[in-house]
């Protein structure tokens, strides 16, 4: 079976495909992450919300996002902690792994990691699972640059 190529690509009149799952899966994770949540018109929750918040303003000593609109209060997001894994319920890791649950649905028993690195303002997003398919392990790591 073969899975689309992200980007897409066209050759000779057709859409190229490839054949490696895993790939295909880095890929559209890679795609997933990089696009904000509410960009895409026909699916406003498609996307990674943290990737709208790379210019507010972050608190490096709590590890926390905010703003300084006396409404970010009642934003959820701006208690949110950058580093912690899927298990905890007031991380960014815990809602990606919630939406990567919704929208990779080749992927099973998925666990989610992200680490701030304060030395040089990345985000290291660590992604681990089971493909549905075959049963093999899947691991997936990204690399987000933010306040630079």
């Amino acid at each position: 079976m073969g899975y689309l190529k992200i980007p897409l690509e066209i050759s000779k009149g057709r859409i190229d495909t490839i054949a490696d799952e895993k790939e295909s899966i880095d890929k559209y994770l890679a795609m997933f992450l990089n696009t904000s949540k509410w960009s895409v018109a026909a699916d406003p929750e498609y996307g990674f919300e943290f990737v709208g918040l790379r210019f507010e303003i972050f608190d490096e000593n709590s590890g926390t996002v905010y703003n300084s609109d006396t409404d970010s209060g009642r934003n959820p997001l701006y208690k949110k902690k950058i580093s912690g894994s899927s298990k905890n319920m007031d991380t960014f890791a815990s809602d990606l792994n919630s939406a990567l649950r919704e929208y990779e649905p080749r992927l099973r028993d998925l666990t989610t990691n992200m680490t701030y690195i304060r030395e040089s303002k990345v985000i290291i997003i660590f992604i681990r699972g089971t493909m549905v398919k075959t049963g093999k392990p899947y691991e997936y790591t990204n690399i987000l640059k933010v306040w630079s």
